[in-house]
């Protein structure tokens, strides 16, 4: 059936290309500024990888966790596939000696990218962490992580109340029980975040099937549609 699936997508856009082909990709394509725009671009968007520790990934219960590390690792891809700004921070590593972030995240995080390790449940209440994300001048935030009523949830609120567009991306983020889970996303988009899913927003970040990193791209050589082939289609309606 995966296989099947894959062919059928293949062909879908085999047609798709040979038809934008035919009538000049951008003929009818309205480009608007990637800056200004008010959806999520590349250019306006950083994503916060918030506590993809493996003591505190063992503990989701609100979401198979093969599926949300699946999740996990489609969204780092994407970002790395897009060039977008990525913050990493973990909490407790040198003073409690928790793990470091996961490999199968990690891997996609920018050799850059240096980890900012917190004491704080909040990690907007992390100097670094702020200064992180002010200095990529950007307003739109992705944020993703565990537990979602805990860190991400403190996290999401003080960005909203600074102003930051906010998106909590729904099926990449986990905590201990359900009802913990749903009550923290409940608070946040009753503070205005708003709720979205890793492949929605990977979707409107390419808008376009024109879009040179559609379908291929340095780090992810099928680009945004072989992520999808990968991390989304063998994963629907399991969630």
């Amino acid at each position: 059936m995966k296989n099947l699936i894959r062919v059928v997508f293949a062909l879908f856009l085999s047609c798709l290309t040979t038809f934008a082909s035919a009538q000049g990709p951008a003929a009818n394509f309205t480009p608007k500024n990637p800056i200004a725009d008010n959806l999520l671009t590349s250019e306006n968007t950083v994503l916060l990888l918030i506590d993809w520790q493996p003591d505190l990934i063992h503990t989701v219960q609100n979401i198979d966790q093969d599926i949300m590390m699946n999740n996990i690792e489609a969204l780092a891809k994407t970002a790395a596939l897009f060039d977008i700004p990525v913050i990493e921070t973990t909490i407790g590593v040198e003073m409690a000696g928790s793990k470091q972030t996961v490999p199968a995240v990690k891997k996609w995080v920018p050799e850059s990218v240096k980890n900012i390790d917190r004491v704080s449940l909040n990690a907007w209440q992390n100097r670094k962490l702020v200064e992180a994300v002010r200095k990529t001048g950007r307003k739109k935030i992705l944020i993703t992580g565990l537990w979602t009523s805990g860190c991400p949830t403190y996290t999401a609120l003080d960005a909203l109340e600074e102003g930051y567009e906010v998106y909590i991306l729904v099926d990449v983020m986990g905590d201990a029980t359900t009802v913990a889970h749903e009550m923290a996303i409940q608070r946040m988009v009753q503070a205005g975040a708003i709720p979205f899913t890793w492949e929605g927003a990977g979707a409107e970040i390419l808008r376009s099937y024109t879009h040179p990193k559609a379908m291929q791209g340095e780090k992810i050589k099928g680009g945004f549609v072989e992520i999808m082939k990968d991390h989304f289609y063998p994963f629907a309606g399991k969630y």
